[in-house]
């Protein structure tokens, strides 16, 4: 080292005679914990919210051998788990609903990181009455989430997703189609709607019931590229992941 660079005095850094910093000096303990200090901006304000149907079909067996709802769950848990080591994950609030015969709020809305990945959001878990599958009063819900967390970030880089998952016919479909349409026309949100066939669908089906109930959910998404139909749990991970990606422009 030359002789022209003085030792440091406690926490201090001397100059050296020529004038230059000893960069060997710095106190890199201090400069390492005020790095961690430093948060990564928050470029946008995403909420998912995930809508799923508890009615009892999704205690039926599904292609794994689980019940549907611990084929969603776990899909879901995937997809969450993606969110949470994604770089942007700080920009994503979610929350769960539950719906059959009643509506059941799982989770309210919460940064995606602080989400406990050992929590159940098997949605037959949470529902009691389950001989239906009526979405109306969790849409009513569900719409006022979106506007109140839109209002709440309105000055802010702002979106809202809206994913639905069903295994059947809807009650009262009109009325949740238009209450579906509602949600659609607030700014800055969007529907993403799983249609989750079933093993059994043709012992109880005719073929045109299903295209037909197929085609009810597709009228529920934004549009046709924020839809899917399928039996497999992994192709209903794939297509969320899509959705939030589309929707918050994201890789």
């Amino acid at each position: 080292m030359s002789k022209a660079i003085q030792k440091t005095k406690g926490n201090k850094i001397d100059k050296s005679k020529t004038g230059k910093l000893n960069l060997l000096d710095i106190n890199t303990n201090a400069l390492t914990a005020a790095l961690n200090d430093l948060a990564v901006p928050r470029l946008f304000y995403q909420l998912v919210i995930f809508v799923l149907d508890g009615s009892g079909s999704m205690t039926y067996p599904g292609i794994s051998g689980n019940s549907k709802g611990e084929e969603v769950e776990n899909a879901v848990k995937k997809v969450i788990e993606r969110l949470i080591n994604s770089k942007n994950k700080n920009s994503f609030d979610i929350s769960f609903w539950a719906y059959a015969n009643e509506s059941v709020k799982i989770s309210s809305i919460s940064p995606v990181e602080s989400f406990n990945l050992n929590q159940s959001i098997n949605p037959c878990d949470f529902i009691q009455k389950y001989d239906g599958t009526n979405l109306i009063s969790t849409l009513v819900s569900v719409k006022k989430e979106c506007e109140d967390y839109l209002k709440l970030n309105k000055l802010k880089n702002a979106q809202a997703l809206v994913v639905i998952l069903s295994d059947g016919a809807l009650d009262e479909y009109e009325e949740s189609s238009k209450l579906c349409d509602s949600i659609k026309e607030l700014d800055n949100t969007s529907v993403s709607s799983i249609f989750y066939e079933s093993k059994t669908w043709q012992e109880n089906y005719q073929v045109q019931d299903i295209t037909i109930l197929k085609k009810d959910m597709e009228n529920l998404a934004s549009d046709s590229s924020l839809y899917t139909s399928t039996l497999d749990p992994e192709e209903i991970r794939k297509h969320m992941i899509k959705s939030i990606s589309t929707v918050s422009k994201i890789d």
